[in-house]
């Protein structure tokens, strides 16, 4: 029997953003906050992460971020007039995110507030954020910020809902052997702790400490390609797509 959290993949597997936004459209407003809500919380970090690439201090990208999702997103209905034929969300977000900030910067606006609601609290979740962005040498445009924070947020959202979906099966320690063998390597650049180690550590056999790693990993594989679906329009878009998170998520950071 399939896990909640598989059976919330599966109903999130129905809709695109492109095709979820365009039937959003005929919805009701609540209906239509939702989704862009929804679609702000998810990616506000590689927004914010461009804007301080490209040299805005801390206080200034979070309101840049801010007036973004709320002038541009919400008021001018950015995601009403999308495009699905246009590509990958991902690059569609960036174009328009790259004309806003050329467009602030020109009427100098680096201060704007919406006096309504916030669409999300830029100002809390940049907290952490700030501390610690970081400009690296293999990072040389704010483009490139973009793209690996991009990357890095979809997996932080797969390893959540993840470790969840292991927790709720009863996986917890094969979760906790595919994050040493498989994520600790990929995310920090550390040799994978050995199958041998984990062994005597776990009291099983080096097989099924293979097995249960194997095991996860086809979830987390499976996972991965789920979300990176949400952004394209079809299966061969989907597979270019993760392929191109993967280098932008591989290349470490000085």
């Amino acid at each position: 029997m399939p896990s909640s959290s598989e059976s919330n993949a599966g109903q999130r597997l129905t809709a695109t953003h492109w095709s979820e936004i365009h039937a959003a459209r005929t919805e009701t407003p609540e209906r239509r906050r939702a989704v862009l809500d929804n679609l702000a919380r998810r990616y506000w970090k590689p927004v914010y992460h461009y804007l301080r690439a490209r040299g805005y201090q801390d206080a200034d990208a979070r309101d840049l971020c801010q007036g973004f999702f709320v002038e541009v997103v919400l008021g001018r209905d950015l995601f009403g007039h999308a495009d699905r034929g246009r590509g990958r969300f991902r690059a569609y977000l960036l174009h328009c995110l790259k004309n806003y900030a050329r467009q602030s910067q020109r009427r100098q606006i680096a201060r704007r507030r919406s006096p309504d609601r916030p669409v999300l609290s830029i100002d809390q979740m940049a907290e952490a954020e700030d501390a610690r962005f970081e400009p690296a040498a293999s990072e040389p445009t704010p483009e490139d910020a973009f793209h690996r924070k991009w990357a890095t947020s979809l997996l932080e959202q797969v390893l959540e809902r993840l470790a969840r979906g292991c927790s709720e099966s009863g996986l917890d320690v094969h979760f906790r052997i595919f994050h040493g063998r498989f994520i600790k390597p990929a995310i920090e650049g550390v040799p994978p702790v050995s199958i041998e180690h984990l062994a005597r550590q776990l009291g099983l056999t080096p097989k099924q400490v293979a097995n249960h790693g194997e095991t996860v990993r086809r979830r987390f594989r499976k996972l991965l390609l789920d979300e990176v679906r949400l952004t394209v329009d079809d299966e061969e878009a989907a597979r270019e797509e993760l392929q191109s998170l993967m280098t932008h998520l591989t290349r470490a950071p000085d």
